[in-house]
Parts: structure tokens; C-alpha cells; sequence
């Protein structure tokens, strides 16, 4: 019988999110493992989870794998102690809210420089975790929930392995089927989109794109805004759901249509037909691979980074290198062999400038 176990890496309010809903969708009995350096909230995760499945009567169990740190060995025997048929990658050095929750002078250098600066930082667990895969057990399907939209295509660049992202686009694709009344079942929604879409865009010429039944949807930013004025820490509850459910058909193999970032490696977020462990683009008429592409590089631009086939790394900040003294250090181009050692520098920098206190706060 095939494996039906997945391996969680990180335990944050995602993984939270995820937990959650796997706890009542789960169709068929399968196994989840959190591999957590915080054995304390694992177990709250493990204890509400299978509480929750207990009441839905779902044969679903959940639990703790305590992790002294995210390194290669670490995974390495994870790997091939849980012998998963699917891990997501929860586990990142940067949160995307820390502006928000702890406004220091890293985080106005981070809003500066664009979330494109943090690649580094959101890369190195999954490039970890990536080489395990492919050491250790590569027929499992890799999952990469962190920035995958830029992390996914350094993956792909280093030839490790990678079958897509989760949020992002598969929040923006949730949004729009909400206020435009199509739920599941009701229509097929194409979206092409990137993480700076999270957000709304500068003009009407930099928004995302999607399509209903084949039909081009009129006012993408209008069915977007009750999202965008929901806090991005909220929003883990729609693209935690939405990560369960393609969990789900990826443990059930079975043959669906979504919309998810990174898919194979490409940049930005694309509509996707899945079958049998395998993922293909699935753009609307009139909409070629290579532009669908080309306007995910575009929009990776405005992200504040775009990585090239090549694994060339490109940071496109607007910033004024001329008054802001931190930003050559961190936004020189390197090559995605380089993120370790950038991932250091920027971690030191970080340390420093999060004792400084935020301009913005003063």
C-alpha cells in the first residue's frame, strides 16, 4: 500500500491553518508528522488537530517530531523515519508580518527593498530541506509553502526537487471564487498571479489576471479588495484550507484543477491540472506558456526580485542606494549557489538593525 503519510516542517500559524483543516477533509486515513524545533507548540498543534478529527470522524492522526534544529542532518533522519509520501515546507527565517508585529529598522529596510529582499532568508530551509528529498527519499513530492513564488525557481535552478507552492495565488483564486459566487464545483476559475498580488497593484496594467468558464474576469482589484483589507496574518485561514485540500488530492492522487504558485519551479503562481502525482499548466485560451511566464518575471519585478533560469538572482529594488547605506550589502545580485552565505550576512545585519528602533514607529 502507498505511503499516505506527509511531513510538515515548521510549526507557525500556517502549518496551524493547514493542521486544521486537514482535520476535517481528510477523505482516507493518512498520517501527518510536524517536525517542530518547538516541541510546546507542536503538541498544541497535535492536541487541537486530532481533537478537531475526532469530533468530524475523520481518520486522520497528528503528530509531534521534535527537531533540535532545521539543519541537513535533521531531515535527513525525519525523512527516513516518517518515509513520507508528500512534505510541505512550513519553515522560513523571515516572517512576512514581522512589520507589523515587531517594527524595527529591519523591518523599514525590508519595506524599503520590497519582500523580494528576504529571499534569501526564505530560501535556505527549503534548500535544505530540497537536498534531503533528493538524498534520501526523492519519490517524495516536495511541497514549498514559503515565498514559493522566488523560492521555487531557485529550487528548479539547482536541479532539486520541487512539484509546487501553496499560497499566494491559491489565496487570490479562493478570494475571487468568494466574490464572484463560484464555489467549487460552479465554474472553472483560471488565475494567473503573483505574490505581490497579495497586495494591490500600483495601475490597472499590473494587476492579475483570471478567468471564468474561459471568460476574462472584468475587475480582478474589485473582487480583490475585501481580501487585501484583511490582515495578511488572517488570511493563513483561507490559504491554510486551501493547502489542505490540495494535500488531500496529492495523498488521494487524484485528478483536479487549481491554481498554485511555483509549480515545477516556474515563477509567480499559474492554473494547474494535477494528476497522478504529476502537474501541468493549464492556461485559458489564448494565453502561451511563454507569457503567462514573461508577466511573472514582469510582476516578480515589482516583488523586489526576480530569479532567472539560470539561478542568476536579481534584486529590483526602487531604493536610493546613495542614502541607505544597508541596501548594497543585501541587494547585490548572486547566483542561487550563493543563498547560504547571503542568508548569513543578511541574518547578522538583521540582528542589528532589529535593535534599532523603526523610523516609522517614531
Amino acid at each position: 500500500m502507498a505511503s499516505r503519510d506527509v511531513l510538515i516542517v515548521g510549526v507557525g500559524s500556517l502549518t496551524r491553518a493547514i493542521c486544521s483543516s486537514l482535520a476535517t477533509t481528510a477523505a482516507e486515513r493518512c498520517t501527518v508528522t510536524l517536525l517542530s524545533g518547538t516541541p510546546h507548540n507542536a503538541a498544541e498543534v497535535c492536541y487541537v488537530a486530532n481533537t478537531r478529527a475526532a469530533l468530524s470522524g475523520a481518520d486522520v492522526v497528528f503528530r509531534a517530531l521534535p527537531a533540535s534544529e532545521y539543519s541537513a542532518e535533521v531531515f535527513r533522519s525525519a525523512l527516513a523515519r516518517v518515509k513520507p509520501a508528500l512534505v510541505v515546507n512550513c519553515a522560513s527565517q523571515q516572517s512576512p508580518w514581522e512589520g507589523t508585529r515587531a517594527p524595527s529598522a529591519w523591518s523599514d529596510l525590508v519595506a524599503r527593498a520590497g519582500f523580494g529582499v528576504t529571499l534569501p532568508l526564505q530560501s535556505l530551509p527549503a534548500l535544505t530541506l530540497a537536498e534531503a528529498i533528493a538524498d534520501v527519499h526523492p519519490r517524495a513530492l516536495f511541497v514549498n509553502a514559503c515565498f514559493p513564488d522566488a523560492v521555487n525557481p531557485v529550487l528548479k535552478s539547482l536541479g532539486l526537487p520541487v512539484f509546487c507552492g501553496t499560497g499566494n495565488v491559491m489565496t487570490i483564486a479562493a478570494s475571487l471564487r468568494a466574490a464572484l459566487q463560484a464555489g467549487s464545483g460552479h465554474g472553472s476559475l483560471r488565475v494567473l498571479g503573483h505574490h505581490v498580488h497579495l497586495h494591490p497593484p500600483h495601475g490597472p496594467d499590473e494587476e492579475a489576471l483570471a478567468w471564468l468558464d474561459g471568460v476574462s474576469v472584468p475587475d480582478v482589484t474589485e473582487a480583490l479588495r475585501a481580501q487585501r483589507g484583511t490582515p495578511r496574518s488572517e488570511l493563513n485561514a483561507v490559504g491554510g484550507h486551501a493547502a489542505a485540500l490540495l494535500v488531500g488530492c496529492l495523498l488521494d492522487q487524484r485528478e483536479a484543477c487549481a491554481n498554485v504558485p511555483g509549480p515545477s519551479g516556474l515563477p509567480g503562481g499559474y492554473p494547474v491540472r494535477i494528476s497522478s502525482g504529476r502537474i501541468h499548466l493549464d492556461l485559458p485560451s489564448g494565453m502561451s506558456r511563454e507569457r503567462a511566464v514573461e508577466l511573472n518575471q514582469r510582476w516578480a519585478v515589482l516583488d523586489g526580485v526576480q530569479v532567472r533560469p539560470d539561478g542568476e538572482i536579481c534584486f529590483t529594488t526602487a531604493g536610493d542606494m546613495e542614502i541607505d547605506k544597508e541596501l548594497p550589502d543585501v541587494l547585490s545580485p548572486l547566483h542561487a549557489e550563493g543563498i547560504g552565505e547571503r542568508c548569513a550576512h543578511m541574518l547578522t545585519l538583521r540582528t542589528r538593525l532589529r535593535n534599532v528602533p523603526s523610523r516609522s514607529a517614531a
